[in-house]
């Protein structure tokens, strides 16, 4: 006879049948037996949401229910242990709607006995638990071992249905590497694998029994902290997640150090459906992630604030995108040392029906999260097209460049969207441009060069935008074909002092640019100084409010036809927005 007793729910209420249930499990030669008797459906209900049995007897008459309706609910909570059906009934009818509603098996309760019960109770278990394993090894992530993002999912339903019947509360967190891609551009996929591993392991480890971990993709893990009494007891959990987590990692004959940001959303706090839990779990983990590497942030009132804010824009853009809404402004870039404009760079603006104009500022990062911001770059592409032909057209044309979000660069049509642009328009080499943000050249990777040697090959500019913001900025000087870096405004201008804020870094950039044979814009110039400054250092293109702010195409038009021989336009009035 087996040591453990094998635990069972008998949910019958005719007391005689129910002894005679107890009295046949009791004389079994193979196992032994420790039940609980339930004679209520209520209580029977309730029971299903516990741990501490191994399989269900169950009577199909309980009074005005019916075992059919225990059935159907251990569906909805996807229970794991098995149900057999007992009943006096001898109808096969009714067998076959049991066994459909996933009963493990039918006993007539008039051939009870110690051997059938064995048996059936025997293979319930055992049939019950091949299927669990079967259906663990699909929803299990198969690097780590951890669960995916299916698995989470149903544990986070089963952990709010049961947080409802009892009050609890929990948490769900997000997990993510900072600058995981590096180590996996630089180190190689399989060390990057074994970070992820190890990750996993780790993160196991800290956490209690109680909680569920999962990988839902690439760097990303999520905890499920269930049974949580308070905002502090989920403080203390994350906070010896990250300190785990961040302890130097040995991997493949190197020591990484990593960081983790980390965001946290609460039930019922911040909300009472999964989906919605963890959207907001995510939304921290965005918030922490823009606060700096190593952090952890809870969902808020202000992200919830933010949340309702962006759905609204989301809204109101996809009328804008309906009833074209949207405008370019191009800020025109100079030459410091003629004073001539020698191009523009195209900015996007919203402009309300109330009349209000819209910054990018506001609107883009939400048009990224929803994924609006394909069809918006789309828009913005083929207008700066448009507008190049329109200037030909009139004689007077310079180069203009375009912004490309990282999101349009993963867009499988975006290399054939651009050069079928510029085709349509007739764009000749060296007037357009596209800017890409050092996230990006992370992002994308060598598939992203490739794209980028076909539009360089047929006469687009490739320019880096905000350089020096990023990460690993000299070996995108290396893989990727650029043709102009673009020192970002707050290493220019920012401060209350007249010169360049950061002298040393621009100076450092653009002896760099100079030595690959790059061309250099300095943005966010406001100032004589920094001007005279950028000069001095062989800067020679810049763009900013010494000039002019960005302007409508029908003023850029204008600018074309005057001769630029002094900054008579600094602080023009004519544009808006902000760079």
């Amino acid at each position: 006879m087996n040591a453990m007793p094998i635990r069972g729910l008998v949910i019958e209420d005719d007391l005689a049948d129910y002894i005679l249930i107890q009295e046949s499990l009791a004389k079994s030669q193979r196992f032994s037996y420790q039940i609980r008797h339930i004679d209520d459906f209520s209580k029977a209900s309730e029971a299903l949401y516990q741990d501490d049995f191994d399989f269900v007897l169950l009577d199909y008459f309980l009074g005005a229910h019916s075992g059919l309706e225990l059935l159907q609910q251990a569906r909805v909570i996807q229970l794991q242990r098995p149900i057999i059906v007992m009943t006096g009934s001898n109808s096969p009818e009714l067998d076959e709607l049991l066994m459909k509603e996933g009963a493990a098996d039918f006993i007539p309760k008039e051939e009870v006995s110690a051997s059938l019960l064995d048996r059936s109770i025997r293979h319930a278990i055992e049939r019950k638990q091949a299927e669990h394993k079967i259906a663990e090894l699909v929803r299990r992530d198969p690097l780590t071992g951890l669960g995916n993002r299916n698995i989470f999912e149903e544990h986070m339903e089963l952990a709010i249905a049961r947080a409802e019947r009892t009050g609890n509360r929990l948490a769900v967190v997000f997990l993510d590497l900072d600058r995981f891609k590096d180590i996996n551009d630089s180190l190689g996929h399989h060390v990057g694998d074994l970070l992820l591993t190890l990750i996993g392991s780790r993160l196991r480890r800290t956490v209690r029994n109680s909680d569920f971990v999962a990988r839902i993709g690439g760097d990303e893990f999520t905890v499920l902290l269930d049974n949580i009494s308070s905002e502090s007891d989920v403080t203390q959990i994350v906070e010896k997640i990250s300190r785990e987590l961040s302890r130097p990692a040995p991997v493949n004959n190197n020591t990484l150090d990593i960081t983790v940001s980390i965001g946290i959303a609460l039930f019922p706090e911040n909300g009472k459906v999964a989906i919605e839990l963890m959207q907001k779990a995510d939304m921290a983990l965005y918030e922490s992630k823009s606060r700096g590497a190593g952090s952890y942030h809870f969902f808020t009132d202000y992200l919830q604030a933010r949340l309702i804010d962006g759905l609204e824009i989301e809204k109101e853009l996809r009328t804008a995108l309906q009833k074209d809404e949207f405008e370019l402004y191009y800020q025109p870039q100079m030459d410091m040392n003629t004073e001539a404009i020698v191009g523009f760079e195209a900015l996007i603006r919203w402009n309300k029906p109330d009349g209000t104009i819209v910054s990018p500022d506001v609107f883009i990062p939400v048009a990224v999260r929803c994924g609006l911001i394909v069809q918006i770059g789309e828009w913005v592409l083929e207008t700066a097209c448009r507008q190049i032909y329109n200037w030909r057209q009139d004689g007077n044309v310079k180069p203009i460049s375009v912004n490309v979000s990282p999101r349009q660069l993963k867009y499988q049509g975006f290399l054939e969207q651009v050069l079928t642009c510029v085709q349509r328009y007739q764009i000749a080499p060296g007037l357009l441009e596209i800017e890409l943000t050092e996230e990006a050249l992370i992002e994308s990777g060598p598939v992203l060069s490739a794209a980028l040697t076909a539009l360089q090959k047929a006469g687009i500019g490739i320019a880096i935008d905000d350089f020096g913001t990023g990460y690993s900025s000299m070996r995108y000087l290396r893989d990727f074909p650029l043709d102009r870096i673009k020192i970002d405004k707050s290493f220019v201008s920012g401060h209350d002092a007249p010169g360049i804020c950061e002298p040393a870094i621009t100076r450092s950039i653009i002896s760099l640019a100079q030595g690959l044979g790059l061309e250099v814009v300095a943005e966010g110039v406001e100032t004589v100084e920094q001007k005279a400054e950028l000069q001095l250092q062989g800067c020679r293109i810049c763009q900013g409010y010494l000039y002019y702010k960005p302007v409508t195409a029908t003023v850029a038009k204008s600018l074309l036809s005057v001769s630029m021989n002094s900054p008579r336009g600094a602080k023009s009035d004519s544009g808006a927005g902000t760079e």
